[in-house]
């Protein structure tokens, strides 16, 4: 039963590191790091970049 909850971790980390990126300003001078889409990021919702 432990090897299988290890798995599915295992399964689970992976998949969410695939959706992970980095997203750049239109001038490039700003990047936002994010996790499954970029306008969930947190330097998204608080306009840190700006556009």
């Amino acid at each position: 039963m432990k090897s299988i909850k290890l798995a599915v971790a295992a399964v689970a980390v992976i998949l969410l590191a695939g959706c992970t990126g980095t997203t750049y300003n239109s001038a490039k001078d700003c990047s936002m790091d994010y996790l499954l889409v970029p306008a969930l990021s947190i330097p998204a919702a608080i306009g840190a970049c700006g556009e």
